[in-house]
C-alpha cells in the first residue's frame, strides 16, 4: 500500500510529460514483473520484494484511467465517466476475496499471484491494440516534480476538491476498521457474518456513483458535492448511537456505513473531477495527488482509529464523524466563492 500510495504521485506527472500509453506499459511491466517475482519467491523477503514491485506498478491503473477518461471525454463528461469508472472498480475488491481464497485453497497460494501477472500482460496488450495513445495536446513543461506539486497545491480550490474525497474515503475506511474491532471483539460475531454485512458499504458506494453518473449534467457538480458530503455526514452521525448506549448491533455498524458510502460516491466523482480540471496541462498530476491524498488519509484514520479502540463505538464514532465533517466542510467551502473559478 505504500508503494502504490507513493507511485500515484508518480505516475500523473510522468504522464504529462512522456503520454499515457508508454507510462501505462510500464507500470503493468512493474505489476507483473512484481506478481511473477512473488510467484517464484523461495522466501519471504523476495515475496515481500514482489509485492512491493507490484503495488508500485499497480499505483499506474488508478491515476491513468482517470486521466485517459479525461482525455478521451473532456473536462464536461469527466465527472459522470468517472462515476461510472468508479462503479466498476468497486467490483474487484468485492470478488477478489472470494476468488483468491478459491485459488489458494485449489491451486496454491502462488496462483494468487500468477494470475494477476497474467491480467497484467492482457492489459498491456489490451493497451496497445485497443486503447493507444489518449493524450492529443503538448507534452507538459518539464518543471519538474516539486514546481508541478507546488502549482496545483497552491491552488485553494483544488486544494479543497482534493480534501473532500480524501476525507470522504478516510471516513469510510475508518468505519470499517472500527466495526471489524466490534464485530470480532464485542459482538463475536463469525468472520463469515462480517463479510456479508461488509458488502453494504461497497454496494452503497456503487450506488452513489452510479447515481452520480446519472445526475450529471441534470444537477449541478456543486449540488451533488455537498449533498453528497451531507449525506456522508449524516451516515457518520447515525453512527454515535451505539456510543451512547444504546444496544450494539451489527445493523447498527453497517447501515451508517452504507449511508455515508452512498454520499461518498455521490460526490467523489464531481469533486475528483474539478480538481484534475484545474490545470489542462496537468491532469496527470493532478490525478496522482488527488488518488495519493485518499490513500494517505484513509491510512492515518484508520490507524487512529486502531490506536484510540478502548472496546468500546465512542472513538470509533469520534474519528468517523470528525472525518465526515471535514470533507463536508471542504465540500462547501470548496464550491463557494468566485463563481466556480479558481
Amino acid at each position: 500500500m505504500l508503494a502504490m500510495a507513493a507511485g500515484t504521485l508518480v505516475y500523473g506527472t510522468l504522464a504529462d510529460r512522456i503520454g499515457r500509453l508508454p507510462t501505462l506499459i510500464g507500470g503493468l511491466a512493474l505489476f507483473s514483473g512484481g506478481a511473477a517475482l512473488g510467484a517464484a519467491a523461495p522466501g519471504i523477503e523476495l515475496l515481500i520484494a514482489g509485492r512491493i514491485l507490484q503495488g508500485l506498478g499497480a499505483a499506474c491503473g488508478v491515476v491513468l484511467a482517470r486521466t485517459m477518461v479525461s482525455d478521451v471525454y473532456g473536462a464536461e463528461r469527466l465527472p459522470q465517466m468517472i462515476a461510472y469508472l468508479t462503479t466498476a472498480y468497486v467490483l474487484g475488491p468485492m470478488v477478489a476475496p472470494v476468488i483468491g481464497g478459491a485459488l489458494a485453497d485449489t491451486l496454491g497460494w502462488q496462483s494468487i499471484m500468477i494470475l494477476p501477472a497474467g491480467f497484467g500482460l492482457a492489459v498491456m496488450l489490451l493497451a496497445v491494440a485497443v486503447i493507444g495513445e489518449t493524450r492529443t495536446g503538448a507534452p507538459a513543461p518539464a518543471t519538474g516534480l516539486a514546481a508541478g506539486f507546488a502549482g496545483l497545491l497552491a491552488r485553494r480550490r483544488f486544494v479543497l476538491h482534493m480534501a473532500n474525497p480524501a476525507f470522504g474515503s478516510a471516513t469510510f475506511m475508518a468505519a470499517n476498521a472500527g466495526a471489524a474491532y466490534l464485530m470480532v471483539d464485542v459482538l463475536a460475531r463469525p468472520a463469515t457474518e462480517y463479510g456479508l454485512w461488509f458488502t453494504l458499504g461497497p454496494a452503497g458506494f456503487m450506488l452513489g456513483n452510479y447515481l452520480s453518473g446519472r445526475l450529471s449534467g441534470r444537477l449541478s457538480a456543486r449540488f451533488l458535492i455537498v449533498s453528497g458530503t451531507g449525506l456522508t455526514l449524516a451516515g457518520a452521525l447515525t453512527a454515535i448511537t451505539p456510543a451512547l448506549g444504546l444496544p450494539l448491533a451489527p445493523a447498527a455498524l453497517f447501515v451508517p456505513i452504507l449511508i455515508l458510502s452512498v454520499g461518498q460516491g455521490l460526490s467523489m466523482p464531481q469533486a475528483q473531477a474539478a480538481a484534475m480540471s484545474a490545470d489542462p496541462a496537468l491532469t496527470g498530476t493532478a490525478s496522482g495527488i488527488v488518488v495519493f491524498a485518499q490513500f494517505l488519509m484513509s491510512g492515518l484514520l484508520t490507524q487512529a482509529v486502531a490506536m484510540l479502540y478502548d472496546g468500546t463505538a465512542l472513538p470509533v464514532a469520534a474519528v468517523v464523524i470528525a472525518a465526515a465533517a471535514a470533507s463536508f466542510l471542504s465540500g462547501i467551502l470548496s464550491v463557494l466563492g468566485e463563481g466556480g473559478r479558481g
